[in-house]
C-alpha cells in the first residue's frame, strides 16, 4: 500500500519504484552478509603470529591460535564477522591492534585475563569495549568504526 501511495504521490509507476525497492533490499542484504554461512565450525583457524586483514565486500570468520601474537591491524570495507583471539598466547606483554569498520560489523573475541585498552572513535556507528579487565597480557586497541561497528567482548561475556 505505501509503494501504491508513493507511486501515486511522486507521479511514479508502480512497477519501476516497486523493482528499485526490490534491488536496493537485495543490494542490502547482500552487503550485509546475510546470505554467508558463517558460524563457528565455518571459522578459518589460523596460526599466523601478526593478523593482517583488509576485507573489502567479503566476510571475516578467523580463528587465531598463535602462541607469539604480536597484533596487527584489520581493515573491513563493507564487509562483516568475527575475529577470535580466545586461544591466542603472547610473547611480550603487550599487543598492539589497529581495527577500521567501514559500513562493516566487526566482533574481536579476546582471552579472558587480557586487560583490554581501547581508543575508539565512532562516526555514525559504534564502538563497544565490553570486556572485564583481566591483569594478564595488555592489549592495546585504536580502532575508528564510520557508519558500522566494532565489539570487543571477553570469552565469558
Amino acid at each position: 500500500m505505501v509503494i501504491i501511495g508513493l507511486s501515486a504521490l511522486l507521479d511514479l509507476s508502480f512497477f519501476k519504484l516497486f523493482f528499485a525497492i526490490i534491488i536496493i533490499l537485495l543490494g542490502v542484504r547482500l552487503i550485509s552478509g546475510k546470505w554467508s554461512k558463517m558460524s563457528p565450525e565455518s571459522a578459518l583457524a589460523s596460526n599466523e603470529d601478526f593478523l593482517n586483514e583488509v576485507l573489502i565486500f567479503s566476510p571475516v570468520n578467523k580463528v587465531l591460535k598463535s602462541e607469539k601474537f604480536k597484533g596487527g591491524k584489520a581493515v573491513l570495507v563493507f564487509a562483516g564477522g568475527q575475529i577470535d583471539l580466545k586461544d591466542v598466547k603472547s610473547a611480550d606483554g603487550t599487543i598492539y591492534l589497529e581495527l577500521t569498520s567501514v559500513f562493516s560489523g566487526l566482533k574481536l573475541i579476546v582471552p579472558k585475563d587480557w586487560k583490554v585498552v581501547s581508543e575508539g572513535v565512532a562516526i555514525f556507528g559504534g564502538y563497544n569495549n565490553k570486556t572485564e579487565s583481566g591483569s594478564g597480557t595488555v592489549l592495546n586497541i585504536k580502532g575508528s568504526a564510520v557508519f558500522g561497528g566494532v565489539e570487543i567482548i571477553n570469552t565469558g561475556v
